[in-house]
Order: structure tokens, then sequence, then C-alpha cells
């Protein structure tokens, strides 16, 4: 079965599995975009002291400059950039709903990069294979959303069905 014929669930734990080495499909970021309902997506596998970045993905109408710039950044990211939402779920491995407009605390890298991709909030998964940290799933929105509501619910639903696969195949 060829990677992009997988779930998308499947599809993200393999990239997190052969991170570097298994190619990412061409229909992955669309899907990855229409799936969350993302104005810009992203998957980190956890490599000792950093993140590292496996697929980034934006809508149509994101800002071209903007995402290069965001992905030469996080590229690699060391676990000690805690007020990026991607590095504070996995450090307190839980979700980080990171907001544009609260430029002080403890998202307040997330929320600078917030305002530059032009949405208004973010949230941050980790993502387990068996007790272990493997990775994180972020997905920026255009509009606020609070953790209760629904695209927040399919994200963190999301983060676990890519669990759910690690753990059966790792």
């Amino acid at each position: 079965m060829a990677q992009s014929d997988l779930p998308l669930p499947a599809q993200l734990g393999e990239l997190l599995i052969h991170a570097g080495s298994a190619p990412v499909s061409d229909d992955l970021p669309g899907r990855l975009v229409q799936e969350t309902n993302a104005w810009a997506v992203g998957l980190w596998r956890k490599k000792g002291t950093e993140l590292r970045l496996c697929v980034f993905a934006a809508a149509e109408g994101f800002d071209e400059t903007v995402a290069k710039e965001f992905t030469v950044a996080t590229r690699r990211v060391p676990l000690d950039q805690t007020q990026l939402g991607i590095v504070n779920a996995v450090v307190h491995n839980r979700p980080a709903l990171a907001r544009a407009e609260e430029l002080t605390g403890d998202l307040q890298k997330s929320a600078g990069w917030l305002g530059r991709f032009g949405a208004r909030c973010s949230l941050s998964c980790p993502v387990m294979a068996g007790e272990d940290i493997i990775g994180v799933f972020a997905v920026s929105w255009k509009d606020a959303y609070q953790e209760n509501d629904a695209w927040p619910q399919e994200l963190q639903k999301l983060a676990d069905a890519i669990s759910m696969h690690l753990t059966e195949n790792t």
C-alpha cells in the first residue's frame, strides 16, 4: 500500500517512525490542511533534546515568505524553547493552546508567529508511542477557539489516533 493510500493518522505515524527517510506524499499537505481546517499545520519528531520538522503545510493564501521563514526557524527546535507551543506540549506532556493576543506569558513565541501567520490561535498536541513522547502535531487557525471547541477536539483525537498507530507499530 502506498503511503498516500493510508488513513491520515497512519500516514503521519509512518512519517514519525521513518523521520528523515520517508518522503512526504504529494497529497499530504493538502490533506492536512483540509482535514484539520488549518491555516497552517505541522508535525515534528522528538529526537534527543530537540524537535525536528517532518512536514509543514499551509492553506491557500498563506504568506509564502512567512511559511519559508517558519519552516527554517522550526526545522530543528531545542526543547528549552518552551515559549513555543510545540515545545511546551512536549515538555509538559499536554496540549498547549496559544493565542495571538497573548504576547507575554508561557507561549509568547508562538503568539508572535501566530501574528505573522495572520492566525488567532494554535493547538500543539504531543504524540505518544506507548508511554514515550515521540513528537508533536500542531495546527493554527484563523479563528479563535477554546480547547473544548470542535476543531481543537478533533485535533486532539487525531493526535491520539497517530499515537495509537505508533504504539501498535513500534
